[in-house]
């Protein structure tokens, strides 16, 4: 089988995490399993376990949710199971799960409240007593919640309300305080195949709206099985860089620019790796993989934790000099701004020309150099797992401003009167005056100016070396044409969603205002834009195949006269 922060802060309790580093685990094939698919652990209680099997075999139903391509064979359907569970991490006394809804369809993916009064679970889509497919022939999957008696009976169950026969919704998980659901849906509004979703849960007994946990956890790829231990989440995808099939990956909820940790191996492995649930206290768990040394189709594995879950932490250290002389350079402030430009930390280089700064490992920063009668400098800066200490050196340059070359010298001063005389009595003749004209041509409707666009790197938003000399063309213009104003206008190639391309069009967008502003421009004569994909200069589009510089020529900013 293979905002946000305000929400979080309802129920996490737990230390802050940032990136984090994976433990060490071992990991064992549990006896309970059998030659058919076991798989999908939840704890019901402190020694018991509930988890799904298809060992009873019978009806095969198509699920979406069971494999990584629709091509996949169909699937037995799964009954629910209990045990106890003994202190070498087995599963003993196991025996079907007996409720008021028990079908001859799915029911698996069981999450408990904490007073553990309901029980959530995934199960097929019902209408009165059988299943329902949709034009693909797939059985849709739904959401149930169940009353848990004492003595252990199902009884009262709903479907939650948020179900949409439309679309699947499966494999909840509640947060440790009964107050968020957690789930996975393909519903409108998801990133990929499949998305992690929650909700809240109200005092009522009714439910908040669904929202999509974001981009920093969902992918264009499949997002399955969410397990929230504390303040992690717990997940499998398919995303490019697993090592096979689904990964097990974990990511702090109270941080939503948090790059997913790949807890790698023995946990995940060239298979399908997914179900992952841990008892903190005792620093054991259950995952379900389907790797082919196990006894069935897809088999549980209980692993013991040996080393404790660290906050990764990257040093970045280095020195500004001189571009020219290679000189140390005292007195320079070097900045570090995160991925979406805010500003974190500035550090007053001494004497030495050194500077130090500890990062949270969560992807990309921008370091700058800037010092009185320097040009600015910039780099950016990329969390790679094996390099925690990065070494760099900043370059700046003093020099003047520079008059673009690529422009038509405009003269600065006044033409001098000439005076033509041909008699004493001739009056003075003065020439009518040089007019200066804006360098523009005109595009798909637009007037832009008559500049190459500005290039991006792929999923970046900083601005080269190389787009800087365009910008000062840009610059040059606007100082010398103050009643001209320009819209900055941003665009991505066609690869990820079109919501994250337009994201990533606005930052872009508002980078390059941010440099033309710190030029002495005006900001009620420029804007930035973001259009994301929506305006390709060539066919690449989704679903076509093209090169990385076709891809380019997309990833640019134009200049669109606003008024002149």
């Amino acid at each position: 089988m293979k905002k946000l922060l305000v929400f979080f802060s309802l129920f996490l309790c737990h230390t802050a995490f940032g990136q984090l580093s994976a433990a060490e685990y071992t990991i064992s094939n549990i006896k309970a399993n059998t030659k058919y698919s076991d798989y999908g652990t939840a704890y019901f209680g402190p020694n018991r376990i509930v988890y799904a099997s298809s060992k009873l075999d019978g009806k095969i139903l198509k699920n979406r949710f069971k494999r990584k391509t629709e091509e996949d064979e169909d699937f037995p359907y799964y009954d629910l199971f209990k045990g106890y569970l003994n202190h070498n991490g087995e599963i003993n006394y196991t025996k079907k799960l007996l409720n008021e809804f028990v079908t001859k369809y799915n029911e698996s993916n069981v999450s408990f409240t904490p007073d553990l009064r309901y029980v959530y679970f995934t199960q097929n889509k019902i209408e009165n007593g059988k299943y329902t497919e949709d034009e693909g022939d797939w059985v849709p999957l739904q959401i149930y919640r169940a009353s848990i008696k004492t003595n252990g009976e199902w009884t009262n169950i709903i479907s939650i309300p948020f179900n949409n026969p439309n679309f699947n919704y499966a494999h909840p998980s509640v947060s440790e305080d009964g107050k968020i659901l957690f789930f996975v849906s393909d519903m409108p509004g998801s990133y990929g195949k499949s998305d992690i979703y929650w909700v809240t849960i109200l005092e009522n007994g009714k439910y908040g709206k669904p929202q999509n946990i974001g981009t920093h956890v969902n992918s264009s790829a499949r997002e399955n099985f969410p397990y929230v231990d504390g303040s992690i989440l717990y997940f499998s995808s398919d995303k490019p860089g697993t090592l096979g099939g689904l990964d097990i990956y974990m990511v702090p909820l109270d941080d939503p620019y948090a790059t997913p940790t790949n807890l790698g191996s023995p946990i995940n492995s060239p298979y399908d790796d997914f179900c992952f649930i841990i008892d903190r206290s005792q620093k054991k768990g259950f995952f379900s993989s389907n790797r082919p040394d196990g006894k069935g189709d897809d088999d549980i594995y209980a692993f013991v934790q040996e080393t404790e879950i660290q906050e990764c932490k990257q040093l970045v250290k280095g020195e500004v000099r001189d571009e020219k002389t290679n000189e140390i350079i005292p007195g320079a402030i070097v900045s570090m701004y995160s991925h979406d430009n805010i500003l974190l930390a500035t550090y007053p280089v001494k004497q030495d020309g050194k500077f130090t700064f500890d990062l949270a490992c969560r992807g990309n920063y921008r370091i700058e150099a800037n010092k009185v009668d320097y040009s600015k400098t910039f780099r950016q800066i990329g969390f790679t797992p094996t390099i925690l200490t990065q070494t760099i050196v900043l370059y700046i340059d003093k020099q003047a401003k520079e008059v673009p070359e690529s422009i038509v010298e405009i003269p600065k001063e006044k033409p001098k009167e000439i005076t033509v005389v041909k008699e004493e009595s001739q009056p003075v003749i003065k020439p009518k005056p040089i007019k200066k004209v804006v360098p523009t041509i005109y595009k798909n409707g637009k007037e832009i100016l008559d500049l190459p666009p500005i290039y991006f790197d792929l999923d970046e938003y900083y601005i080269t070396n190389e787009a800087k000399e365009t910008l000062g063309k840009a610059i040059y213009i606007l100082d010398n044409f103050p009643e001209v104003s320009i819209e900055f206008g941003s665009h991505t190639d066609c690869r990820a969603s079109d919501s994250y391309n337009l994201h990533l069009s606005s930052l872009r967008a508002q980078e390059v205002v941010k440099y033309i502003l710190d030029q002495g421009i005006s900001a009620d004569r420029i804007r930035g834009r973001g259009y994301g994909e929506s305006k390709p200069v060539n066919t690449c589009v989704d679903g076509v195949k093209c090169t990385e510089k076709e891809h380019l020529q997309n990833r640019r900013t134009e200049f669109i006269i606003l008024k002149q």
